[in-house]
């Protein structure tokens, strides 16, 4: 017994290596968007009768094509899978955070948000990437025939 200890310790001491120096590091994606939806008047308007939280539907545009939330992981089970979830902001009201298109494909990677069959606002980003991070630097709403500025990680779009 007391030779199998002495054998597990060594074996423990030589698979323990100090020269990796690498640090250990998580992918980070930092490529959502908090959305509010306002009246003229300022007043909230998203999860009302003409903006109901059951017609919303999130989509990419992906080498010219359009593709749904989810696209690339067929068959999974999302926590989101509309692209989307509710926020409760405490002085605001509702609103909800996006999942937002940052295929690697793009450059400036464009996503859809259908309030409902008529209705879509369209939402460019820029990413800052490294070898495990992608996040979001830059971002404009398509607004009267012009791509507006916006400041992530919210914005407020006026109907």
């Amino acid at each position: 017994m007391k030779k199998l200890f002495i054998i597990l310790v060594i074996i423990m001491c030589i698979s323990c290596s100090d020269n990796d120096t690498t640090p250990k590091q998580g992918t980070v994606i930092g490529a959502s968007m908090d959305v509010l939806l306002k009246n003229r008047e300022g007043i909230n308007i998203f999860d009302t009768d003409k903006y109901p939280e059951n017609s919303i539907s999130i989509r990419y545009l992906i080498g010219g094509k359009e593709f749904g939330y989810g696209y690339d992981t067929p068959g999974a089970v999302l926590d989101n899978p509309k692209g989307f979830f509710i926020v409760n902001f405490a002085e605001i009201g509702k609103g909800m955070s996006v999942f937002l298109n940052h295929d690697s494909s793009e450059e400036y990677p464009i996503t859809y948000i259908y309030w409902n069959a008529t209705d879509v606002d369209t939402i460019k980003t820029q990413y800052r990437r490294t070898e495990n991070s992608i996040i979001l630097e830059k971002a404009w709403l398509f607004k009267n025939g012009d791509w507006e500025v916006t400041a992530p990680p919210y914005i407020t779009i006026v109907k």
